[in-house]
Order: C-alpha cells, then sequence, then structure tokens
C-alpha cells in the first residue's frame, strides 16, 4: 500500500477551523495534537499538545488516546485506550471532528465513484430542474411620467 498512497486511509477534517484538510494514515505511528512536534497538527485550543495517535495496521486503522485532559471520541462515545477504526467513523478531538474513508473497505471513493457491485439502494442521478427564461416586466414608457 505505501507504493500507492492513494490507497492508504484518510482523515479528513469534517468540523473545526481546518475543515477540508485531509491527512494520509501511515503505517507508523502518528501523533494527532496541538503541538507543532505532532505528526498531524490540528490548531484547535481545546485539543492536547499529544491527543491521540493513529496507525494503519495489517487489521486497519488504530485509534489510541493518550491520556489528553477533553479526552478522544469516537462515534459520539468517549474511548479509553486503543480502538480499531472502520471507514466513515467520525473521531472527535475537541472541537474538530475527523471522518476516516478506507480506501481498502469502501465501496465509493469521496466523489461517488462505486466500487464492486451495485447496491439496490442506490438512486440514478437526475439532473437539476431548470428554471423557464424569465418575462419581461410590462414597459413603464406607457405609464406617464407623473406615475413613475
Amino acid at each position: 500500500m505505501e507504493d500507492h498512497p492513494e490507497l492508504m486511509p484518510l482523515l479528513t477534517v469534517s468540523g473545526g477551523a481546518m475543515r477540508g484538510l485531509s491527512f494520509r494514515v501511515g503505517r507508523g505511528v502518528q501523533v494527532i495534537g496541538r503541538a507543532p512536534s505532532a505528526d498531524i497538527v490540528l490548531a484547535d485550543p481545546h485539543l492536547s499538545r499529544r491527543h491521540a495517535t493513529v496507525q494503519a495496521t495489517t487489521d486497519g486503522v488504530l485509534l489510541t488516546d493518550l491520556g489528553s485532559t477533553n479526552g478522544t471520541w469516537l462515534n459520539d462515545r468517549r474511548i479509553s485506550g486503543s480502538v480499531p477504526l472502520a471507514d466513515g467513523d467520525v473521531v472527535r478531538l475537541g472541537r474538530t471532528d475527523l471522518r476516516l474513508y478506507d480506501p481498502g473497505v469502501a465501496r465509493t471513493d469521496p466523489v461517488g465513484m462505486s466500487f464492486g457491485a451495485p447496491r439496490r439502494d442506490q438512486r440514478p442521478t437526475l439532473p437539476l430542474p431548470v428554471p423557464a427564461p424569465r418575462q419581461p416586466i410590462e414597459s413603464r414608457e406607457a405609464l406617464p411620467i407623473d406615475a413613475r
């Protein structure tokens, strides 16, 4: 997988000041925190300097809380120690939400391309309705000058 970084799991900031930024999760342990020395630096004053770690393993992605003051939350449940992450999980650290995308197990990629057989609950994409052209407003030339 390291030969193809696009296949490595991805943490994307889905809520908070850094919304939209993404970080690849590698095989080595990566520290998440607000300290400049952290591997994944998040500008959130509610984070500990060394808040949590994340690591891609052969069994998936592993998240570990490092005894942070405000805690590490997985899908709205506070965790302690290490827990495995699944594609689509939301990790909350301080006031920052991170969503995991794991292309190794995901059925869709971030832009909606499907992998594998189509799902039965998938709806076809329909074009948006186009509004009818606007009709011109009656000419004001017919009104007397005093009425304008």
